[in-house]
Formats: C-alpha cells, structure tokens, sequence
C-alpha cells in the first residue's frame, strides 16, 4: 500500500523495535482434515499416518495427525498475520524445528514468538532478529517448537517513517 506522496506504508516492525524477551501472540487456528487433505496434494506426502484414518487407528496415536512441515506452514501463516512483519521483513532465513506432541484434526492452535537474539552488528540497511517460536493447542500443551531467523529493514537515518 502506498500513496505517490508518503511512498510505502509500513504496518511491520523495523530491525531496531525488536528487543530481547518480547513476545508475539498469534490468533488461533483450528486444524482440519480439509487443510490436512491439501497440504498432502500441495507437498506430495501422503503418508498414511497423515491421511488414511484406518491405518491411523493401528497406530500410538490412535488417529490421524497433521503433518509437521504443515505445522511449519500454519505458525508461518499465523505469525504473518500479526502484522509485525509487514512491509519490513526480507527474509525468512533460517529455521530449526521440533515436534513435541502431535496435533490432531479439530486442534485449534496458536503461535507463540519470544525475542531472543537481536543483531549486534547490523548492516545500514538490515539486522537479524532470532526468534523462539511454540505452538500451543487449546489445552495449552506445546506441540511444536524451535526458532526462527528473520532479517528485518532499519529505519533510514533521518526519515520520517513511522517509530511507533
């Protein structure tokens, strides 16, 4: 979004509104066999634990259980939704990830991002900020966790962009 006379309109959080321990609560999103269904087309992994719910019921979990890389996708997604990387991300570019509990079809989950690294050398036009992330269900119990580097713009020196 942009108008010919302000230029860009940043609704994200610049590289230097980032401090250590601030944390980031996404929405809530309930996982489906729909969106399982897709992202088994989309990635082509059709594992049966994922999709075939008779084969599922042979196994620990008794059920069918989302993917991993899906639940990957889903705290990307929930995460961008916040806003604070709108317009001032440039990459998304490292991520480590583990799968504590599995998440069933009809969880609902959110994302939790804590600060725990910010750049101490960053270039003039960008700087890291290195992330802890946990999706929690409804009960509250973490599913997945890990971290997440992201390269977010600097103000320019002397702009008028927004500071807030």
């Amino acid at each position: 979004m942009s108008s010919p006379k302000s230029g860009p309109v940043h609704r994200g959080l610049w590289f230097e509104d980032y401090a250590l321990d601030q944390v980031y609560v996404s929405a809530a999103r309930t996982i489906t066999e729909g969106d399982v269904a897709a992202f088994a087309a989309i990635s082509g992994d059709f594992n049966p634990l994922h999709v075939d719910a008779v084969f599922a019921r042979r196994t620990p979990y008794r059920q069918r259980i989302a993917h991993g890389m899906y639940l990957n996708a889903v705290a990307s997604g929930l995460a961008a939704q916040m806003g604070i990387f709108d317009g001032t991300i440039v990459a998304f570019a490292e991520l480590h990830a583990r799968f504590v509990k599995p998440a069933f079809f009809g969880d609902t989950v959110h994302v939790r991002l804590r600060v725990i690294g910010v750049d101490e050398n960053p270039s003039r036009r960008r700087g890291k900020v290195h992330f802890g992330t946990e999706m929690l269900n409804q009960d509250g119990d973490t599913i997945a966790e890990g971290d997440w580097m992201m390269l977010f713009l600097r103000r320019r020196p002397g702009s008028q962009e927004d500071e807030s």
